[in-house]
């Protein structure tokens, strides 16, 4: 059996809310439980690193994710999977695969570099991730996410320490399966999709990806009210995403 987790603040933008209720109904479409847990989340954590990165919710959550997957499959077996609470599903009749004891998103971040160049940087991400109770790569990860936190000093960790940046690394090293249909957008992608497409949307394009079915929107990033207001145009209009593959 599939489980599908989430996990969210009780305060958050509309348009969240809405990821949330795509999903949700995406799992229900596909036969999968679905659990969404609040804050309590952090419960799972051990006390030593609760403190240390106290406050710091994305950093909070990469860990107790894990353990909260790891405790599940001990207990259940089966899958279990984790998508970040700012997630869209596009496509309600995509499923994962079910073949595998661990994948990963794969995102295809477009930004400028130090020069005003385009770029594209495709890496996996957390905000999307799956395990079967067989997976070796569950308890190394929890146990190395974990370790890295306990070792590091308190004022020089990084955002995304134990998540993206921790997967990239390891990646080079272990290929992981990663996903190219749960991917993300980058900020200067939202933008340009939704007003006039420029250079970020022709440098995505370029690149030629499969049709997203799951989209990290990245909460994280959005500081502003223009931000949200972005983002609910592109969930409240399905074309928008649909012309990266036209």
């Amino acid at each position: 059996m599939t489980i599908v987790f989430q996990s969210a603040p009780s305060q958050r933008p509309q348009w969240v809310e809405q990821c949330l209720q795509s999903v949700e109904q995406w799992a229900q479409q596909q036969g999968f439980n679905y659990v969404f847990i609040g804050d309590e989340l952090f419960d799972l954590l051990p006390q030593g690193y609760r403190g240390k990165v106290d406050g710091r919710g994305a950093i909070l959550a990469d860990l107790g994710r894990l353990l909260l997957m790891q405790d599940h499959l001990q207990k259940k077996g089966g899958q279990a999977i984790w998508l970040d609470a700012d997630t869209l599903c596009v496509d309600p009749l995509w499923s994962p695969p079910a073949d595998l004891h661990s994948f990963f998103g794969e995102e295809c971040w477009i930004q400028q570099d130090e020069h005003g160049k385009w770029r594209q940087f495709i890496t996996p991400h957390n905000a999307f991730l799956g395990f079967s109770a067989s997976s070796p790569i569950l308890p190394f990860l929890t146990h190395i996410t974990e370790s890295i936190i306990n070792r590091a000093d308190k004022d020089h960790i990084a955002p995304q320490m134990v998540g993206p940046k921790l997967l990239k690394a390891l990646h080079s090293l272990a290929q992981f399966h990663l996903i190219p249909a749960a991917g993300a957008l980058s900020p200067a992608l939202i933008a340009e999709l939704t007003s006039t497409p420029a250079e970020a949307v022709m440098t995505y394009k370029k690149v030629g990806r499969e049709p997203l079915a799951m989209v990290n929107l990245c909460a994280s990033l959005a500081a502003t009210t223009e931000d949200d207001t972005q983002r609910e145009l592109l969930i409240n209009d399905p074309s928008l995403l649909k012309s990266l593959i036209d």
